[in-house]
């Protein structure tokens, strides 16, 4: 198998000749520093990104919030959208709600479409491009610095759990519709987001999972990162399932999904980070600090565990 990870910098990466707007490939977007603008794209196939494609109310809502987030997380705001959409057979009635579903999430977060490209095909698959733009450079992974202090906004793990209900997995009905909730609709920072700029040194989303994303900003870095267990933010729901022995939560925190800012600032802004999270009514989790060693590691009690070589999250391999 190849990693996704080896597919971008020993065969894409040679593509960019360099160019810098493209960061070396380390981040999920472009930057064109002279016009101040930001570009993401992402592809979303059933099955893989969403369980199934016939109700457009189950699964729009993720894969839109997942295109949007990698703006967010770079303290930009984004502005235009173009949509590639290969479907099979379609009716009406199901362009309608996906139609619909569009326009509410375009007005939540002040998009519009640009354009884009519709083909048949076997499989739903639908490809989302976002840009952006930045009153100030967006915050890279690569600019993580020794002893910068790591958080994260909102819970982890309450969309994996959502995934595993949809999967018919034994919860309560109330938890089970709370969860599953969090995996086709995840709630976005999107007021903090747009303060961080004013803080943070590194910033990215937490998609493919918290270990897995923080990894990345340390290779973009060239540093490490040491979390504490007790300090990782998860819902009131998912403690009362761990406290009944139903879920183990240090086997979910970093299944991914969550759609928060994962990012690293100097202690210094401690209470401005604290005054911002508040006055946005956002859960704001200081995890870990950046350190010198490579690696990420993890201190749960009296272990510390190394995460970089437990399998955690998603991994993309073909």
């Amino acid at each position: 198998m190849i990693s996704e990870t080896n597919i971008i910098h020993n065969y894409l990466k040679n593509l960019t000749f360099n160019n810098k707007s493209s960061l070396k490939l380390n981040d999920d977007v472009y930057y064109d520093v002279n016009k101040k603008i930001i570009f993401s794209t992402d592809t979303f196939e059933e099955g893989t990104h969403f369980v199934k494609s016939s109700n457009p109310n189950k699964f729009v809502k993720k894969i839109f919030r997942s295109a949007v987030s990698d703006i967010l997380c770079k303290g930009s705001r984004p502005m235009v959208y173009f949509l590639s959409l290969s479907a099979p057979k379609i009716t009406h009635k199901w362009l309608n709600s996906f139609c619909n579903e569009l326009k509410k999430e375009s007005k939540k977060y002040g998009l519009f479409l640009g354009g884009g490209d519709t083909v048949k095909s076997k499989k739903l698959s639908i490809s989302i491009s976002v840009i952006g733009e930045t009153k100030t450079k967006p915050i890279l992974r690569s600019t993580a610095r020794k002893n910068d202090d790591i958080y994260v906004t909102g819970n982890l793990g309450d969309s994996f759990l959502g995934l595993v209900a949809l999967k018919n997995k034994t919860f309560s009905i109330k938890f089970k519709k709370f969860f599953i909730n969090l995996y086709e609709a995840p709630n976005l920072p999107l007021k903090f987001s747009k303060h961080i700029y004013k803080f943070a040194t590194s910033s990215t989303d937490v998609s493919d999972g918290v270990i897995r994303d923080l990894e990345n900003i340390c290779s973009a870095s060239k540093c490490g990162a040491k979390l504490f267990f007790s300090k990782i933010p998860f819902s009131k729901q998912a403690l009362e399932l761990s406290r009944t022995k139903k879920i183990n939560l240090y086997k979910i925190f970093s299944k991914g999904d969550d759609y928060q800012i994962l990012f690293t600032s100097n202690s210094k802004n401690r209470k401005l980070i604290k005054f911002i999270s508040k006055k946005n009514n956002t859960k704001v989790s200081r995890i870990g600090v950046i350190t010198s060693k490579n690696g990420v590691q993890m201190k749960n009690g009296d272990k510390i565990d190394n995460l970089s070589s437990i399998k955690s999250g998603y991994i993309h391999t073909f």
